[in-house]
């Protein structure tokens, strides 16, 4: 049953790439290669936690109760923690107020291209607070693209470099980086730090500098052809927040950072009550600024609405990722794949281009970097232990390459939001991001080789 892993592999690659539901994809893929599996005579597929029922029928959907009771108690909470959080953010203002902050130095800068590499760096530091791509790059069109086109930059220029700011998913906030801490067994501080960090500046100074070159040849090549962008934006209103708002968003990073092994080690500190302790702070200062208690409280709604949304697109991801997993490991694909690498005389760093350009070749195809991620991070144990590696060695490219190349893909929804806005076609915007990805993604590998 083992060689029709790498079919069905196919057939979910293919309808993740039709815009089936991704979720519904690869439950019934991880379900039915378990099927394969019982049909073949292996009848002990249980996910770890769980205990079979009695009945081999209950016992498949006991399995994705098993997985999601052990999911949602850990990594989903966290993750819907983020979401929630994030949400709030932008409803107080405050993420807005950090924005605004942070572009403002960007209009004393003369040269229009160093503009734009000045705007990915201050872009991509932002990431680190506001997780999503796609809600990133819709603050950055209101916040940061105004300025970028004042100041004389293309707005197709500035609309590439927009919609790539988010390509890293660096920080504590990030769902992605969450769940590759938790498949590598470490604490998602420690990930980022000792992990994201020594990799993610050098491959964002490589970007920026990309964007300086590539986009000037672009504008070039555009004026030669007679080719003019406009700018289409409709501004939206933003609730207006006082200046110091823009710290409240840095607070879980700072918590975490505060109390962990790099600072105060006798106070342990999780994602999910860091969250909860800035949220408490978030509030008492609206409070304090707008002085509306009733108001202030029923922004906690705001906040929930966000952990559910984050639950029924992210996380069901995840659990979802998880079954598809189970059933690779079950027809023994997993096995196969690991000895064949053995076989064939891979090493580490083999390995990690295998999963790599795997990742990086259905993120392009289906414009979602956590789909591909989420779908393969659960390799990256087995993987490290076959080659001798820790496992956030293997994860972390795998992780930034998924994020890297969301933002070349030209049906990646932060690409069309942007290209909308810059009156050009989606692939057109993503022939101006290709190069400044794929050199960031080369020097992902570079510094793996070199740092890890």
């Amino acid at each position: 049953m083992t060689y029709l892993a790498l079919p069905i592999i196919v057939l979910v690659g293919y309808l993740i790439i039709k815009k089936y539901n991704t979720q519904a994809v690869l439950f019934l893929a991880g379900l039915g290669m378990i099927a394969l599996g019982v049909i073949a005579g292996d009848m002990e597929f249980m996910a770890k936690g769980g205990k079979p029922t009695g009945s081999i029928v209950v016992d498949f959907f006991e399995i994705i109760s098993v997985v999601s009771s052990s999911t949602l108690s850990k990594l989903g909470l966290i993750i819907m923690a983020v979401g929630g959080f994030s949400k709030y953010m932008s409803h107080i203002g405050a993420a807005n107020a950090m924005v605004q902050i942070a572009t403002k130095p960007l209009s004393l800068i003369k040269n229009p291209y160093l503009v734009l590499a000045m705007a990915y760096v201050i872009g991509q530091l932002i990431n680190i607070f506001v997780p999503s791509a796609t809600g990133l790059a819709l603050l950055l069109l209101v916040a940061m693209y105004p300025v970028l086109v004042g100041v004389g930059c293309n707005p197709a220029a500035a609309a590439a470099v927009v919609a790539t700011t988010g390509c890293l998913d660096m920080g504590p906030a990030s769902s992605a980086a969450n769940k590759a801490a938790a498949v590598s067994g470490i604490d998602v501080a420690t990930y980022f730090v000792n992990y994201q960090l020594p990799v993610a500046v050098p491959t964002m100074l490589v970007i920026a500098g990309l964007h300086f070159v590539c986009q000037r040849y672009f504008d070039k090549k555009d004026a030669e052809a007679g080719v003019t962008h406009e700018f289409n934006l409709e501004s939206k209103e933003q609730r207006k927040a006082p200046k110091w708002f823009a710290i409240l968003p840095v607070l879980p990073l700072l918590l975490l950072l505060t109390f962990s092994e790099f600072a105060i080690a006798s106070i342990k500190m999780n994602v999910t009550t860091a969250m909860f302790i800035a949220l408490f702070i978030s509030m008492l200062c609206d409070f304090a600024y707008t002085r509306k208690g009733k108001e202030v409280m029923a922004s906690l709604k705001v906040y929930l609405e966000g952990m559910g949304g984050v639950f029924s697109s992210v996380v069901t991801l995840i659990i979802s990722a998880q079954i598809f997993v189970e059933g690779l490991k079950h027809i023994g694909f997993i096995d196969m794949l690991l000895g064949g690498a053995t076989g064939a005389g891979f090493g580490f760093m083999a390995m990690v281009i295998v999963l790599v350009a795997i990742i990086a070749l259905v993120t392009m195809l289906s414009g979602s970097g956590n789909a591909s991620f989420f779908s393969f991070s659960e390799l990256a144990p087995s993987v490290a232990s076959q080659v001798g590696a820790s496992a956030a060695a293997v994860a972390m490219p795998m992780q930034l390459a998924a994020g890297i190349m969301r933002s070349a893909s030209p049906v990646a929804g932060v690409v069309i939001a942007c290209a909308g806005v810059a009156n050009v076609s989606p692939i057109e915007l993503a022939k101006r991001t290709m190069i400044p990805m794929l050199g960031g993604l080369l020097t992902v590998m570079i510094m793996t080789m070199i740092v890890v």
